[in-house]
């Protein structure tokens, strides 16, 4: 049984479409911003995190296929802090997202979408689960 200690699950909205390029090596690669409300309120103003999220793979092929800016998601991955030093001389850190799977969080009557959405892949190489709570479509 392996364990995991880095998971991130973050539900929240697309702020823009993904933007798509690939690696030196020739790997496709998305990266998207997700806007995750925090759970409390300061003044009665609903505040966000605006998180990068990056994708490999076929679940790239994904985002650029079906994810567009406004959708409500929930992203499942691992954090990963890179760091790089600028032409300055200065270190720079930077925090992303590494999305495993992704999973629609509205109908697609609510997300006014006429065709039907297929199932999301997965960058793990074990099959996707169907959990109790999604949304079928």
């Amino acid at each position: 049984m392996s364990i995991s200690y880095n998971k991130a699950i973050l539900v929240g909205r697309l702020t823009a479409d993904p933007e798509l390029s690939f690696s030196q090596g020739g790997m496709q690669i998305s990266k998207f911003t997700l806007a995750v409300d925090r759970q409390f309120q300061k003044d009665k103003q609903q505040e966000a995190d605006f998180l990068r999220i990056v994708s490999f793979g076929k679940l790239t092929e994904f985002t650029r296929d079906y994810l567009r800016k406004g959708i409500l998601i929930m992203v499942e991955g691992r954090i990963q802090t890179s760091r790089f030093t600028g032409q300055d001389g200065v270190t720079k850190y930077y925090t992303d997202i590494i999305a495993e799977k992704i999973n629609f969080m509205e109908t697609k009557k609510s997300q006014n979408k006429p065709a039907s959405l297929p199932e999301i892949p997965s960058n793990s190489p074990e099959p996707l689960e169907k959990d109790a709570n999604e949304v079928p479509f």
